[in-house]
């Protein structure tokens, strides 16, 4: 089996250099701008908990939406066994009184109209209703501290999303993209060290790659539609108004449940199909010392097969990350139904830490696939690769189909 192919090497990337300097700078610019917003008390979280209604729609009045408005919140915040999961069920008691409430007559009756529940001040009333140097607001709702409503341990709840998990998940983003970034312009791409053979190998048949590009296409549409949801305050109201935003955040919230099912089947496709082979062993230790090769143009890399060890790093990261997600994912979509309100809250952040720690990881990989290595994104993409790439990266696996005879010619 000679090679006729002359070699090209192909080690000119300048242009890669140069992208990966420009988005590196980009990326600095945005990591300081979220470790000053981290750290700034004047851009912490400060939620408003108001909500208003349009004018009068066909026979009902404004008045009569904001009756129904507060009932619908009386009844979400009420236990799950009283009112079940559809927002159809009964009223919980004294949700409302037994008619609707004008604004005048709140006016004149001083909320003795309104629901009992929610001005009844028991101890932990009047601990939501302490003042706080955090949570602050504007209300509409007609009782007293609606700017407050919320449990007292919800404090530290949104101070924990809003506040440390939204702003160290996007500095965990941006500062590894940065890190790919600088190294794109310091080391440049990885090559094909031998140059191309013109000889190709089988790596992945068509069910490996369809698997993998469903569930890598649904992890990218709910990562997007996260963004949307943790981070449309920054990135969409600021640049193109409330409008923009909302409509993305409706569309977001609904499409991120939608992606959740191939993500899941993928997921677990890919358990069956690839976890032989990304079982740990001794040659991983060797690969992890010299980091793969990967700061060195020597084709002689450490050995490795099918999978090496950066790979089954991805790989576990995925699958475990990947069934957290789910199961914290499925939580958050049925509330209630396993879990009180303060395992939710929990629920909520690990959901939220865990996405932007693959999200990060993800990137990586993608960065490996592509601009980072010379011909590693034709193993997904057309299932083939460069025989020389295959020797330089995953010798052992080689060695293992030219002993089976199971290497293909091809351009």
């Amino acid at each position: 089996m000679t090679d006729q192919t002359p070699v090209v090497r192909g080690r000119d990337f300048t242009g890669y250099r140069i992208g990966g300097a420009i988005a590196a700078l980009l990326l600095l610019v945005a990591m300081v701008w979220q470790v000053v917003a981290l750290f700034d008390g004047e851009t912490v979280t400060v939620p408003e908990s108001h909500w208003r209604v349009s004018a009068a729609q066909g026979d009902y009045g404004a008045e009569v939406i904001a009756g129904e408005v507060l009932e619908a919140r009386t009844r979400f915040m009420d236990e799950r066994f009283r009112t079940g999961p559809s927002p159809g069920a009964e009223a919980p008691e004294l949700a409302r009184g037994d008619r609707y409430f004008l604004i005048e007559e709140r006016m004149e009756a001083e909320g003795r109209d309104l629901t009992r529940a929610w001005l009844t001040a028991d101890a932990r009333a009047l601990e939501m209703s302490r003042p706080s140097e955090r949570v602050i607001g504007i209300s509409s709702l007609p009782y007293p501290n609606a700017e407050l409503f919320e449990r007292p341990e919800g404090r530290d709840w949104r101070f924990g999303l809003a506040d440390f998990i939204t702003h160290l998940g996007a500095i965990a983003i941006l500062g590894f993209s940065l890190l790919l970034a600088l190294i794109l312009a310091l080391r440049g791409r990885v090559p094909i060290a031998k140059g191309r053979s013109g000889r190709t190998v089988k790596r992945f048949n068509f069910l490996e790659r369809a698997n993998h590009w469903m569930t890598a296409s649904s992890f990218i549409m709910l990562a997007l539609t996260g963004i949307v949801i943790a981070y449309g305050d920054t990135l969409i109201r600021i640049p193109f108004g409330e409008e923009a935003q909302g409509t993305l955040a409706l569309w977001s919230s609904w499409t991120h449940a939608l992606f959740f099912p191939p993500f899941t089947l993928g997921l677990f496709v890919m358990i069956l199909l690839w976890t032989w082979r990304n079982l740990p062993s001794r040659l991983d230790l060797a690969w992890l010392a010299r980091a793969g090769g990967f700061f060195s143009d020597d084709p002689d890399n450490p050995p490795a097969r099918k999978f090496n060890a950066g790979q089954k790093l991805i790989f576990w990261s995925a699958v475990l990350g990947g069934v957290a997600m789910i199961a914290t994912g499925v939580t958050l979509m049925f509330p209630y139904f396993w879990a009180d309100l303060e395992v939710m809250g929990w629920v909520m952040l690990v959901h939220a830490t865990l996405a932007t720690l693959l999200i990060a990881i993800f990137i990586g990989h993608i960065y490996i696939g592509t601009v980072g290595m010379q011909g590693a994104i034709w193993a997904m993409w057309g299932g083939k690769v460069d025989r020389n790439w295959a020797e330089e990266h995953h010798v052992l696996w080689l060695k293992e189909l030219e002993t089976r005879g199971a290497t293909a010619r091809g351009g």
